[in-house]
């Protein structure tokens, strides 16, 4: 089997590619760097700002995953013409252009639960609910990934694309200023930490789960949709560094939630209804949080 991965070192495209070597599966990247923790049968360097990618030297692929992205870290403050390229418009092209060519195996996309935008519902939300949803999105993030996720769900395409909401993803080599990183460091170096009110619910999924699911999507010849990916746990901001420090046997700070500020903190409540794909093809998230934190 043939898998292309557009995007060669991003956190999720890495650990699906290192999936990928461990089944011994055929890999080609396409990015701006050639990938530095995985191996592959032939990498493609790609500016996806400036140059469009070559459109034959995927026809071949079983499955066609696109990774690419910006915007998803809000301390990078990514220009708004890149996230609008790199979510909407590059994988819109990818999609229209395999249309004309034929394709007929597999394209995978992604889209996120923080699609739902600010909203005051406590209840995990159906793929209907966030394609659906029009409240206000704090960032162009948020914008573009309702963008994609709309002509997902419109278009007509020869080939099955499934569309992947995602919750919250963690594991080890995740950028190191996000939550579970952050806070770990923070213990390991004895600096203070900051974090806001600690009272928003996430969803949690291990990385490694993501390839698990799409391998088992293909063998399950699961149809052309938008599907909900829910992870296994449910917790605030608050519950999650009480956990880390709860795992590596250190006290817990005083003072040291409401002291900062995030654009997502009028998201209250992101929890997604896993019931569709547990239905279809029988998955369910099964890496517990606390569990992996000692690997980081």
């Amino acid at each position: 089997m043939k898998i292309s991965i557009i995007g060669s070192n991003g956190f999720l495209s890495t650990a699906i590619a290192l999936y990928c070597n461990d089944k011994g599966w055929e890999l080609d990247v396409y990015g701006l760097n050639k990938p530095v923790s995985h191996k592959y049968s032939h990498f493609y360097p790609l500016d996806l700002m400036t140059e469009e990618i070559d459109i034959s030297t995927l026809l071949d692929s079983s499955i066609i995953i696109y990774a690419a992205g910006a915007g998803i870290q809000s301390n990078l403050r990514d220009d708004s013409s890149l996230i609008f390229r790199l979510n909407v418009i590059v994988p819109v092209s990818i999609c229209n252009e395999l249309k004309t060519r034929n394709y007929n195996g597999v394209v995978v996309t992604f889209g996120s639960y923080f699609e739902i935008g600010e909203i005051e519902a406590e209840r995990a939300f159906t793929e209907n609910d966030i394609l659906s949803a029009v409240s206000p999105a704090p960032n162009d993030y948020i914008i573009s990934k309702r963008m994609l996720s709309c002509f997902v769900s419109s278009y007509k395409h020869p080939f099955t694309h499934w569309h992947f909401y995602l919750p919250t993803i963690y594991g080890e080599g995740e950028n190191p200023v996000r939550l579970i990183p952050y806070t770990i460091q923070s213990i390991k170096n004895n600096t203070p930490i900051q974090f806001t009110a600690g009272i928003q619910t996430r969803q949690y999924i291990y990385v490694n789960d993501i390839p698990r699911l799409l391998e088992l999507s293909f063998q399950k010849e699961l149809p052309s949709g938008i599907y909900n990916v829910a992870g296994r746990d449910i917790l605030t901001v608050r519950e999650i560094v009480c956990l880390i420090h709860q795992v590596l046997e250190k006290p817990l700070p005083d003072n040291c939630f409401g002291k900062a500020q995030r654009d997502d903190v009028g998201m209250k409540y992101l929890v997604l209804d896993g019931s569709k794909l547990e239905e279809l093809i029988g998955f369910r998230a099964s890496t517990r949080l606390e569990d992996i934190i000692k690997r980081y």
